[in-house]
Formats: C-alpha cells, structure tokens, sequence
C-alpha cells in the first residue's frame, strides 16, 4: 500500500514526460516593408535651373557639394555637377554651365549599391510611371544585378536630344 502511493504519481509524471514535445519558438513573421521616407522632391525642382535649384535645398539642411568644373558629355555637351547630400543619400544635379539649364538628376547613395533601383525612386520621391522624367537605372559594371544609382531626366531634355 505504501508504494501504490507512490506508484499513480510516478506514473503520471512519467506518462507527461514521454508526450512531451520540445518548444520551438517560431519567430513572428512581419509583411510590413520598412518606410522609406523621401529625400528629395525631385518632382518639384523639375522646370528650375542649376541655381533656382540650390535655394530650396540648401534651405531643408541639405549639405551642398559644387563641382563647377565643367566637362564635355559624350553627347558632346558640356556640363558641370552640383552634389546635394541628405543623410547618406546624394542628388547629382547636371547642368549647362553657360545656360544654368538642368540636364539630368543622378540619385544614389552612400553605401553605392542597391538590389531593387525602386527605393532610390522613393528617395527622389518619384514614381516610375512618372512621364515628365526619363527613368535609367544603372547598374554597377563589377555587378550587373545591383544599381548604383538612377539617372532622371527631364522629357523636354530627353525628346530634345533624339
């Protein structure tokens, strides 16, 4: 009788400890994309020469770089390049220097490379169906799967030069 006391515990314990299975925790699953918020309003400079440019920008704390230096295009233009640098993302700003007249918009970032060009449109805060910009994204010549960057430029430029 002393052990039958014994025995119903005992016999529980180890009937739980054959059924049990080890806990996996699953990690949870988000869907939700981080938030790329807008560097730059590309959008709104459209129709503003090199220096009408420079105003808004350098206003919103946007560190200004300037290469005037103007050099020949291969189309055999010459332009010169004013670099806007928020956070770790850089709008290039291509320009006839004679004529102040943009060129083409060059968006990249620090870090150089990016799978999926999509994200430099939103940090230019432009949409791929954009029809008042023609849309390049350039690969990197080490990799051709990856973007270094995108060139905008701007229709009438871009209708002009055909």
């Amino acid at each position: 009788m002393r052990y039958s006391l014994l025995a119903i515990p005992l016999a529980l314990l180890l009937g739980c400890a054959s059924t049990e299975q080890p806990v996996v925790e699953t990690p949870s699953v988000t869907t939700a994309t981080p938030t790329i918020n807008r560097a730059f309003d590309v959008p709104a400079l459209l129709g503003m020469n090199a220096d009408q440019i420079a105003r808004p920008l350098v206003s919103q704390s946007i560190r200004p770089d300037h290469d005037q230096t103007p050099r020949q295009s291969a189309a055999g233009t010459t332009e010169a390049l004013y670099t806007y640098w928020r956070d770790t993302t850089a709008l290039e700003v291509s320009y006839d220097p004679s004529t102040l007249k943009v060129n083409s918009y060059f968006i990249k970032t620090k870090s150089g490379h990016t799978a999926d060009y999509a994200t430099l449109l939103k940090l230019a805060n432009v949409s791929k169906y954009d029809k008042r910009l023609t849309i390049e994204p350039i690969a990197s010549a080490d990799n051709p799967s990856v973007y270094t960057g995108v060139k905008l430029t701007p229709a009438e430029m871009s209708a002009s030069t055909q």
